[in-house]
């Protein structure tokens, strides 16, 4: 028999996994991973003194901090 490879996605993510079944912890770590870089991208894009970035559900959330009179 030959060994075929099973793959996995969720949110654009791909899982290589070695047996049909994949962990939970496994994809919320990887959900982690994914969002830090994704957040490494906007800090440079955005500076953290100016904008407010937050996750939400729906994606990311970037607004302008108030200004202090």
């Amino acid at each position: 028999m030959k060994h075929k490879k099973t793959f996995f996605i969720i949110d654009d993510i791909i899982f290589e996994v070695q047996k049909p079944e994949i962990a939970v912890k496994k994809i919320k770590v990887t959900q982690v991973k994914f969002e830090n870089e994704e957040y490494k991208v906007l800090r440079k894009k955005f500076d953290e003194t100016v904008f407010n970035i937050e996750r939400k559900p729906d994606g990311w959330f970037i607004t302008e901090k108030d200004k202090p009179i």
